[in-house]
């Protein structure tokens, strides 16, 4: 009986799998309960990285131009489909990083939690106008910036990430997200 090779994951640009740059190389991610190789990710370079901003890039005017309530519409969507999935992308973290079940439960919950507060960003990010003198006005005004990256430790798979894809994403930011090459199953699966 032949073990099976572990995957070899991909970088996700433009909405698909995209291998990484030729010669980019694979690092082994290994499971910290045997020491067993799980996966291959790839070490991707610089001209993935640009490769990814280019998309993003490329999706923000179209992504922006969505109402707030527009885009908190489809992070309700993605909060129903993760919940959905709340055991299994628990069950990733237990294998990739080592946790409890219990611990990768609470990691994909406090995740959850972020989302929930974006979803309501249509309520707390309206900005407001102020009269501040005779004709004097002060606007809180929110608006989104371009592209937001993001490079997170391995210490929390879900919970970190989400700590700031849900908020820019709701406010029209675009997104592109590095996780940790020690537990990239995780957010490869989300």
């Amino acid at each position: 009986m032949s073990a099976e090779a572990p995957a070899i994951l991909s970088n996700f640009i433009a909405n698909a799998a995209a291998a990484a740059a030729d010669g980019a190389g694979l690092l082994a991610v290994t499971t910290p309960h045997t020491g067993e190789v799980i996966a291959q990710v790839p070490l991707s370079t610089a001209a993935d990285v640009d490769a990814a901003v280019a998309a993003a890039r490329a999706a923000f005017g179209g992504w922006s131009g969505r109402t707030l309530k527009a885009r908190a519409s489809l992070l309700l969507r993605l909060h129903t489909v993760l919940q959905a999935h709340a055991d299994e992308l628990a069950e990733l973290v237990v294998r990739e990083h080592g946790k409890t079940k219990a611990e990768a439960l609470g990691d994909v919950g406090k995740g959850l939690e972020t989302l929930e507060y974006a979803i309501g960003l249509p309520l707390a990010a309206q900005g407001h106008v102020e009269e501040v003198s005779g004709g004097v006005q002060c606007r809180d005004e929110r608006a989104a910036l371009g592209v937001v990256g993001g490079i997170v430790p391995f210490n929390f798979p879900f919970m970190v990430p989400f700590w700031s894809i849900p908020i820019a994403l709701g406010m029209g930011n675009t997104y592109v997200l590095k996780p940790s090459e020690k537990v990239p199953l995780t957010m490869t699966r989300v």
